[in-house]
Order: C-alpha cells, then sequence, then structure tokens
C-alpha cells in the first residue's frame, strides 16, 4: 500500500528561483510535489521558473494554490528591496514574502542567501528542505 507523505512542517517556506531550477535539473520535481503544502512562491518566481512544458511549469499548475500574490505593503517593500544592488525581481520577491510573513526562505544562490539572511530571513538550502529541515 502507498503511504500519502504528511507535512512535517508547521509553516510553509518561500522559494526563490534558483532553488526550484537546482530541483529541476536534479530531477527531484517529484520530492516536491510530495511537500506541495509546504511550498509557498512569489508570483514573479512563479513567471520566472514557467518554462512551457517544463517539469516546473507542470508542477505550479498542478498546485496553482501555492503562487501567492503580495499584498499591499508587500508591493513597497518589494520595490525598497528590488533597488538594492546585486538583487533581481524574483530573489527580491522571495525576500519580500519571507521577510513580511516571518517564513523561512529556500535559496540556492550563495549570494541570494546572504542578502536573505542580512535581513533576518532564516535560509536553508533546496538540499536541506527536501531532507526535512
Amino acid at each position: 500500500m502507498k503511504t500519502k507523505y504528511v507535512s512535517k512542517s508547521l509553516f510553509p517556506y518561500v522559494f526563490d528561483s534558483s532553488a526550484l531550477i537546482d530541483i529541476e535539473r536534479k530531477r527531484l520535481i517529484r520530492h516536491l510535489r510530495k511537500r506541495h503544502s509546504d511550498v509557498i512562491l512569489p508570483e514573479k518566481v512563479s513567471e520566472e521558473v514557467k518554462q512551457p512544458g517544463s517539469p516546473l511549469k507542470n508542477f505550479i499548475d498542478s498546485y496553482p494554490q501555492i503562487v501567492i500574490p503580495f499584498n499591499s505593503s508587500e508591493e513597497d517593500r518589494y520595490l525598497e528591496i528590488r533597488g538594492q544592488p546585486g538583487i533581481d525581481d524574483g530573489e527580491a520577491a522571495a525576500i519580500t514574502l519571507a521577510l513580511s510573513r516571518s517564513l523561512p526562505l529556500v535559496i540556492g544562490d550563495k549570494k541570494g542567501r546572504s542578502k536573505a539572511e542580512n535581513h533576518g530571513i532564516h535560509s536553508l538550502t533546496w538540499q536541506e528542505f527536501l531532507q526535512g529541515y
């Protein structure tokens, strides 16, 4: 009998594009599917990774509830973070959502992780997320 995954976390994780792309490249989307209830994607991250016919597009299309829009106060914070040197749209969106909602951030890029941690955001790698940290 196949067992169903039950979320171990009490809160979701915000994902940056770099982590999702790494998971896709390593062909580990099935693990992400098992933990879809733990995943939050800012709209900008979703737009960045949804390539036609890609496993990530199929994943996002299967679980549209994981894509989260900003509320009005987050828009201002996003613009402030986006204005910082070296931060791209998706990274700024993920940092904004994690910061404003006090959620951990799953990010693959070391520079991005450092920037997020400078904002006081708990960050982890996609490998740590998949291992259940």
